[in-house]
């Protein structure tokens, strides 16, 4: 079996046009609109669902635990109270680590709205780490069926937004062209 190394780059390049094509059919100012909205939408839902795990899987209460253990401390020498007291200390916590990361992500957002290269480069690498994420989470067994089916299904929409984002570069961003060298 020969390989054929030119036919390949020829078919490579061929499939970028055709998808570029696509990209642009959309607009870029459309894509860039709806990519911003699918991706603040993906990110309420993810949040959301390991918000709804952790509580469901007792993650809270297991940190206290781990951590009155460390501490060295019996169970017992503590008020049932305070145990409760100290599982929402870490559960608001938790919830202001996601919202920190809303925050992050909006701010990024709102910069790629206004077409600056290095937010692009940010949702960029985003939406492929959060497809490398979302395969690898398809198989944790901790959380359950719906958040493997979840994880499935955003897959090929961050996958699609990963190649809108980086085939319409030009088109999305404010960077100066380059000059001929």
């Amino acid at each position: 079996m020969r390989f054929h190394f030119f036919d390949q780059l020829v078919y490579y390049f061929d499939m970028n046009e055709k998808l570029r094509g696509h990209f642009l059919k959309i607009g870029p100012k459309n894509f860039v609109l709806g990519t911003v909205l699918v991706l603040v939408i993906l990110d309420f839902l993810s949040l959301y669902n390991l918000k709804l795990n952790f509580e469901k899987s007792g993650l809270y209460h297991n940190i206290v635990l781990l951590t009155i253990e460390r501490m060295q401390i019996k169970q017992s020498e503590l008020a049932p109270e305070t145990l409760i007291e100290m599982a929402g200390l870490i559960h608001k916590t938790m919830d202001f680590g996601f919202l920190l990361i809303l925050i992050n992500n909006l701010f990024f957002y709102f910069f790629y709205l206004r077409k600056k290269l290095w937010a692009q480069g940010y949702v960029l690498f985003y939406t492929l780490t959060a497809a490398i994420f979302s395969i690898l989470m398809i198989f944790d067994n901790h959380t359950g069926i719906g958040w493997s089916i979840f994880n499935f299904l955003t897959i090929p929409i961050y996958l699609y937004l990963f190649f809108g984002v980086k085939l319409l570069k030009e088109e999305t961003t404010l960077a100066p062209k380059k000059k001929g060298r």
